[in-house]
This record gives C-alpha cells, structure tokens and sequence, in this order.
C-alpha cells in the first residue's frame, strides 16, 4: 500500500505542484488548505508523512506541528515544515520546534520534496 503523505498549504499552485510530484513519485496525498483542515485531516485518517507550511491564516504549520507532537496519535508522524528562504520565521524554527521537525526551504525541486518524503517514511517504517 502507498505510503500517504499530507500536504497543507494556503497557497493552491504550490500545492498542487507539490501534491503532482508525490502522486508522480507513487504516494497517496490528502490536501490541506489550511493549518486547520491539515490538523483535523491528521486526526482523522492514517498519514505517514506530514508536510506543511509554516505562515498560513489562522492556525499556522508550528502551532499545528505542537498539538500534532502533544497527541499520541499523531505524535510519531514525521513533519517536514516549509518556509520561504526570507521569512523571518525561517530563522527561529528549529528552536520553536525543539527539533522535532525537518525543514524544507522554499522554493523548492519536486525531486528534492519527493527524496526527503521517500527517506522519512523508510525511516518511520524502521521505527
């Protein structure tokens, strides 16, 4: 069975780019538009991967990854956050996740989203 990977991010081109690229690569993908759809979409169903961006409205992706980590469900679930390379969250994200997360650059290469997806599902299959 695929592995399901969850994509949440308010912008709708890179979304979709990025969700055609894993579905290219054989994963499932479950959408997210927003921090809060991505949270109730995580409780709801089996993911084995979540990738989220960091600044969407209302909920962002580090609020989202914090209730995420404190549930035991959903707190084995690798979280790969995105952020542009210029936003000033960029600088304090490893400190306000306690590490508990990878960090993706944007912009970036579907075959970089797609090789970092492949590597941190093998890993929670070993776990």
């Amino acid at each position: 069975m695929a592995p399901t990977v969850m994509l949440a991010d308010d912008d709708p081109i890179l979304l979709a780019s990025a969700a055609d690229a894993l579905r290219g690569a054989g994963f499932k993908v479950v959408e997210a538009a927003s921090g809060q759809a991505a949270l109730q979409s995580a409780l709801a169903r089996k993911v084995d991967l979540i990738v989220m961006d960091v600044s969407m409205p209302e909920v962002g992706g580090v609020e989202v990854c914090h209730c995420l980590k404190a549930m035991p469900k959903t707190q084995k679930i690798p979280v790969v956050l995105t952020v542009y390379k210029k936003d000033p969250a960029a600088r304090t994200l490893g400190e306000r996740t306690h590490g508990s997360v990878r960090v993706l650059r944007k912009p970036f290469a579907p075959e970089e989203l797609v090789e970092l997806a492949r590597r941190l599902v093998k890993q929670k299959s070993l776990i």
